[in-house]
């Protein structure tokens, strides 16, 4: 199973990068009768008259004149990404970050009935190979490899409404993962509540809550034996969402995380802040970006450098029902929640014999 997903998760990389070209004309020219072109979409744009609503728009041009396609929401909305990501951890203890590649695929329907007040169901996963080269731990000439799958329910507002939320399960499994290569599989709960009190302007808060947990016994050469818990930390999120002009999305978020853990006095964590932005280039293909830090609660010296934790990341999404540009902060129709990824799925470890927890 996890061969076909890798599989099929590459395939879908080399898809995005094949239409990415194609993509980024198709704004701008379409093809006439003959061989004569016809004019660009831009020069369409200017030309035409003003339009009070999209209602008056024909499907073709409403991106443009509108600023969201008119056609009717499609039934299933696709979004594929891929992209670089680098990440450090606790899990690292010290030795290095990683760096990789990471593909996912994030899909929505309506949830049946209660389609028509903007509830669907989402179902993602993701794929990445970090450490191409090796890297310096007990396992050293294998690469990291990690996939995350994310379900559950949400609510997106539709323009005119104010309130969405969104209630995920998030799955992390790892493979040659930290500093001892080891293979644990956690889980989490991961909600969200945003309110917009503007067409392009939103607040809310979000959060995780840890569940399952990961315990491996591990026999060195030495016949040396520890105990490695691994666990998700739960942590609340206050955040800012901005829709630019230029049909940016960006979002700005500041949190706290649990102020307990594995081993020791005090929390891992203390805070941590970020910034995600997502820029369209045409109405399937954008280019996004993302950064988070996460700061310890150890004062400034060898044991907070090892403890920091961060995540940057960035690449193209492609969007399979062309609604990658909109004209306000609610979105077209597809997934509310994102994929589960290095910053909103925070981990903690500890080596050595594990207190109750």
């Amino acid at each position: 199973m996890k061969t076909f997903v890798r599989l099929a998760l590459v395939l879908l990389a080399v898809t995005v990068a094949c239409q990415a070209g194609l993509a980024l004309a198709e704004d701008y020219y379409w093809v006439g009768s003959g061989d004569q072109a016809a004019p660009s979409a831009s020069d369409q744009k200017a030309a035409a008259p003003e339009q009070s609503s999209c209602s008056s728009c024909a499907p073709a041009c409403c991106e443009d004149l509108c600023g969201s396609c008119c056609a009717a929401d499609p039934w299933l909305s696709v979004v594929g990404t891929a992209g670089f990501d680098a990440f450090k951890g606790i899990s690292e203890w010290g030795l290095q970050d990683n760096f990789g590649a990471v593909v996912g695929l994030n899909a929505s329907v309506p949830l049946f009935a209660l389609a028509d007040r903007g509830f669907g169901w989402q179902l993602g996963i993701s794929y990445g190979v970090y450490d191409w080269d090796g890297r310096s731990t007990y396992n050293e000439a294998s690469a990291q490899q990690q996939t995350f799958v994310t379900t559950g329910f949400f609510r997106k507002a539709d323009v005119g409404e104010r309130l969405s939320f969104g209630l995920v399960y998030d799955w992390m499994f790892n493979e040659n993962w930290g500093a001892y290569a080891t293979t644990p599989t956690l889980g989490q709960w991961r909600g969200q509540v945003e309110w917009a009190f503007s067409e392009s302007n939103a607040v809310g808060v979000r959060g995780a809550l840890r569940d399952k947990i990961s315990r491996e016994h591990l026999i060195f050469l030495d016949q040396t034996a520890i105990v490695l818990a691994t666990r998700p930390v739960s942590h609340v999120d206050l955040f800012w969402h901005h829709h630019f002009e230029s049909k940016a999305d960006g979002f700005l978020w500041v949190g706290l995380t649990q102020d307990d853990r594995l081993s020791g006095d005090h929390s891992l964590y203390n805070c941590l802040f970020g910034a995600s932005v997502e820029v369209p280039l045409s109405s399937r293909l954008t280019l996004y970006g993302i950064g988070q830090y996460v700061h310890p609660t150890s004062s400034a010296g060898t044991v907070a450098s090892i403890e920091e934790g961060f995540n940057v990341g960035m690449g193209i999404a492609w969007y399979f029902g062309q609604n990658a540009r909109n004209r306000t902060v609610h979105g077209a129709y597809g997934p509310y929640m994102p994929l589960a990824n290095n910053s909103n799925f925070l981990v903690e470890q500890s080596v050595g014999v594990l207190p109750g927890t």
